[in-house]
């Protein structure tokens, strides 16, 4: 009788551990869903911010363009250099028509248009980096200016042209010079949001925040936040979030004119090289001792060459946005 008691209270030993551990575990069990819960209802609160996620469009975009604008830089500059090896052999042969001279002519126009939009980019954004590290430059102005890539500001000009509405940047000094600087990128486009710099020269013709982030994604994002702040009022960011969105659709606009112009170029410099391959035999020859077919093939040349130069200086026409 005495070992069923000890059993039976043995018994129930073992069952009020088992109930204590269920317990615990039920307890352990309902903080995790409560802390869960306290998570989701958390996140849930954080909502995305549409200002923010337009400046994420809007910078995905641009990456896009500008991959699309220093490709198109590099095709040009190739065929440049093809230009003159074209322009060696057909120069080498004797007794070429008058119409290979007017067109050579020609090219190298658009040849020396192509080439000094390269310079003067070059020399003005040394020139705007000189006037950001001067004094007068905020930080955020230094750090813009200073970051751009020559090639940056050169697919730029290239693409979009080198139009002046004001003095050159080298032609400031002081504060001038840095306001120069920042519309030299574009910087006048956050007006929305309160920081816009029409003062100066806009050396480079781009609507739109554009020029900002030629010098990098963050440093648009950066400033656009710190823009938000001076919201005063819902209508004020809707207007700002309105500006972000037509640049982005300027942007998008502008990426898809940039392919087809780097196709076009493409296409026509691979087709010069095929041509120049074949012509290359003729190098020093007398035009009028090559057969018909010989100086047809040379005429298809000329003009393959005149095709090809005249894409060096096709300039993108914007988009006019009202941002």
């Amino acid at each position: 009788m005495a070992e069923q008691v000890d059993v039976s209270k043995a018994v129930e030993g073992i069952g009020k551990v088992f109930r204590s551990a269920s317990a615990q575990l039920i307890e352990q069990v309902e903080s995790v869903k409560e802390a869960a819960k306290e998570t989701v209802d958390k996140m849930a609160v954080k909502a995305p911010d549409a200002y923010e996620e337009a400046i994420a469009d809007y910078n995905a975009a641009f990456a896009g363009m500008s991959d699309k604008g220093l490709s198109l830089l590099r095709q040009r500059e190739r065929s440049a250099d093809l230009i003159e090896f074209v322009e060696l052999l057909v120069n080498s042969i004797a007794n070429t028509p008058k119409s290979f001279e007017t067109s050579f002519g020609e090219i190298g126009d658009y040849k020396a248009e192509f080439l000094d939009a390269e310079e003067f980019a070059r020399k003005d954004l040394e020139a705007a980096q000189r006037s950001a590290a001067g004094a007068g430059a905020g930080f955020a102005a230094g750090a813009a200016v200073a970051s751009v890539a020559p090639t940056a500001a050169m697919w730029v000009a290239t693409t979009f042209g080198t139009a002046s509405t004001g003095t050159a940047i080298s032609a400031l000094s002081g504060a001038a010079a840095s306001n120069a600087a920042l519309a030299w990128l574009g910087g006048g486009a956050l007006a929305a949001g309160g920081g816009g710099t029409a003062a100066g020269g806009a050396i480079l013709a781009l609507a739109g925040p554009v020029g900002w982030t030629v010098a990098g994604a963050t440093l648009l994002a950066s400033i656009a936040l710190f823009a938000k702040k001076k919201f005063d009022n819902l209508a004020a960011k809707e207007e700002a979030l309105a500006a972000v969105k037509r640049n982005t659709a300027s942007v998008k606009s502008d990426d898809a004119k940039i392919d087809d112009l780097l196709q076009k170029t493409t296409t026509l410099r691979v087709e010069l090289v095929k041509c120049y391959g074949q012509a290359l035999p003729y190098f020093g020859a007398d035009f009028r001792s090559l057969s018909d077919s010989q100086q047809q093939e040379l005429g298809v040349l000329v003009n393959n060459t005149k095709s090809c130069a005249a894409l060096l200086s096709r300039r993108i026409e914007r988009d006019v946005t009202d941002g």
